[in-house]
């Protein structure tokens, strides 16, 4: 069980790795959640949106407070198509305050488990209750 709160994460604390499968149905849903046809979808390419999910994913593996997602930038890199195994690595950035919250921000590389980077991703994260 986590024990620990955003606040107690430290800049340039490394997160825990998280190995992901997504199968074909699993990126088919994140596709069809969006609504988009695309021919990036027919392809069965990884929806590159998932990166924001799997950096939520690998802060919740450390942190069990209830989290506000308040921000979010995605870099897309590569293409891979689904089923694929990745692994997303994540550290935090920076630490504040602002209006008396406090903020953590973590970013994150999706690559596959050959190494192929897909994405990366920069949450900023603040608890849902200060």
């Amino acid at each position: 069980m986590h024990t620990r709160r955003l606040g107690e994460l430290t800049e340039g604390e490394a997160l825990p790795r998280l190995p992901v499968a997504v199968s074909v149905a699993a990126n088919d849903r994140y596709w069809a959640g969006a609504a988009i046809e695309h021919p990036a979808r027919a392809a069965h390419l990884l929806y590159p949106p998932m990166a924001a999910n799997l950096t939520i994913l690998a802060v919740g593996q450390v942190i069990d407070e209830v989290l506000l997602h308040a921000a979010q930038r995605l870099v897309c890199h590569a293409a891979a198509p689904a089923p694929e195994d990745l692994v997303v690595r994540a550290w935090t950035t920076r630490r504040f305050e602002k209006r008396g919250r406090t903020y953590a921000v973590v970013d994150a590389e999706v690559t596959t488990e050959a190494g192929t980077r897909l994405w990366t991703s920069t949450a900023t994260f603040t608890p849902a209750r200060p």
